[in-house]
């Protein structure tokens, strides 16, 4: 039976290599994106508004069985958010360029392939939330476009950080608005997973294969997650160094 705290480390590395505690911000920032099936049309601010005591109160219920039973878990997640996150769009911008020489299985396949990372990765950390809150920022201008908008809020902890999110909802032909980007802590979640796609579709060792990058993606977001966290870690280790140096 694989290690649960190995497994945790694992799927937390998954959360595209954020520095410190980026990848549990945007698992709590999700919170904002859970819409009620009944809500009549309510506005984009609206959407991230209303949904948070919603998940708020699964990730308190999921205390007392996640860890024993991840699955279940991930599913009550994917079923919360799966309304409102444009994943097939989502995944779209990801392969980009790609997208178009994708068959109708591949881009299939890829979209959700990319839904069930991010679930999974985002339930695992959603868990170690404890304390601070959620703040929905006022708008400091009008949209530019009317099917769409960014929503900025911020995480707040009881240690007086502060994180920015910022949500790029677009309206559906159905009026209702759902996620189609988030950037963390100035990290565009988008941008770093098309960068990672475009990476893999030209590494050697896929030989520009379009069905081995998308059975690998787990592994390729994986790979770069715990690259970028070894750099923080040495520069974090590096920094402590110098700081025993100018002490001693």
């Amino acid at each position: 039976m694989v290690d649960v705290a190995k497994r945790r480390r694992r799927l937390a590395a998954a959360l595209v290599g954020l520095r410190q505690l980026q990848g549990l911000i945007g698992l709590v920032g999700l919170i904002g994106l859970v819409a009620s099936a009944n809500a009549a049309s309510p506005s984009a601010r609206e959407v991230v508004q209303n949904t948070s005591d919603g998940l708020l109160a699964l990730i308190e219920e999921a205390r007392g069985y996640a860890e024993e039973d991840p699955e279940r878990f991930f599913v009550a997640v994917e079923a919360l958010l799966n309304p409102v996150v444009d994943f097939t769009g989502f995944a779209r911008n990801v392969m980009a360029v790609h997208y178009k020489k994708a068959t109708q299985d591949q881009r299939a396949r890829f979209a959700e392939t990319f839904k069930w990372g991010l679930v999974r990765s985002y339930a695992l950390a959603l868990t170690g939330f404890s304390d601070g809150e959620v703040v929905l920022v006022p708008a400091d201008r009008p949209p530019r476009k009317p099917k769409r908008e960014r929503v900025k809020m911020e995480i707040r902890t009881s240690t007086g950080e502060v994180y920015p999110l910022l949500y790029e909802m677009g309206l559906g032909k159905d009026d209702v608005w759902r996620m189609r980007n988030i950037t963390i802590n100035g990290v565009n979640i988008g941008l770093t997973y098309r960068s990672q796609f475009a990476s893999a579709a030209t590494d050697s060792k896929y030989g520009g294969d379009l069905n081995k990058v998308i059975e690998a993606w787990s592994n390729v977001v994986q790979s770069n997650a715990e690259q970028e966290a070894e750099k923080a870690a040495d520069g974090e280790d590096a920094q402590a160094t110098s700081t025993d140096e100018v002490g001693s």
